[in-house]
């Protein structure tokens, strides 16, 4: 690392870094997950919203200048959502710092993403903040949590092709004494059903290897989550019409539902 890089290191605090870790992994962030994962409104943390809502700028900001994350020219809500409504990713000098940490080379050069992909990137985060709130809160323990593409999985397929599943998450929860393993697909409504009937044929396929079962013991559930009822129904009605898709595989829910899903007892 170089004596630049390392003497900006040294001033970063353990939240600064693990805001840089959550930005690695994930991404994309907004103001507002920052602020749920970094700057709960807790006892020993922030008395109110208002509260959080602030300390978490002032380090956005700060970060900001230092140049290791930027917003994009976009934002969640508009203009009119102001700084809460930024949309967060590291920056090269934050990828560059990042690899140094752990002793890599190279550096990743930042550009403003598609809106495709922000709108999907933002759905999976969405996600994965809220289990990990209720793993803080002590509603749902989160053993394990694994996005794109460490969660992805290849095997063979027919006549030795080699086949990805990729799913948006992996994740292993506990409530109570039950631990249940998750692929999540955070679905937007924009893929044809067709689509997302494939997608569930090659979820049967893998599991049908035993690869997953054999170093996992079991193989996880595959949680839809989707906007709305009406796309709710929709999936379920085609995946049940396809008789070739075991009944147990798959689960749908809303996004609304998403946080009671794992915090109910599901057999």
């Amino acid at each position: 690392m170089n004596p630049v890089d390392a003497a900006l290191l040294a001033t970063l605090s353990a939240r600064d870094l693990a805001i840089l870790d959550d930005l690695e992994q994930l991404r994309l962030l907004t103001s507002r997950s920052i602020q749920q994962l970094h700057f709960p409104v807790a006892p020993g943390a922030h008395a109110t919203m208002t509260g959080a809502t602030r300390a978490a700028m002032r380090v956005l900001n700060r970060l900001k200048s230092e140049r290791l994350i930027s917003h994009l020219a976009r934002r969640v809500g508009g203009a009119r959502r102001g700084s809460q409504g930024f949309i967060w990713q590291l920056t090269s000098l934050g990828d560059r710092i990042q690899r140094a940490r752990r002793g890599e080379k190279g550096r990743r050069r930042y550009t403003e993403p598609s809106t495709q992909f922000v709108d999907h990137t933002l759905a999976v985060t969405d996600l994965v903040t809220t289990l990990r709130v209720l793993d803080r809160q002590r509603q749902v323990e989160l053993l394990k949590v694994e996005t794109e593409p460490s969660c992805w999985r290849e095997f063979t397929g027919p006549h030795g092709t080699v086949l990805t599943l990729k799913p948006d998450l992996y994740a292993v929860t506990a409530a109570g004494a039950w631990e249940d393993s998750w692929f999540v697909e955070a679905d937007r409504s924009t893929e044809h059903l067709p689509v997302i009937l494939a997608k569930c044929r090659l979820y049967a396929r893998y599991a049908a290897t035993g690869i997953e079962q054999q170093s996992a013991g079991v193989f996880p559930i595959v949680l839809w989550v989707v906007p709305d009822k009406a796309r709710e129904a929709q999936i379920i009605r085609a995946i049940r019409s396809d008789h070739s898709l075991p009944d147990d595989l798959f689960r749908v829910v809303t996004t609304e539902q998403f946080a009671a899903h794992f915090t109910t007892t599901n057999p």
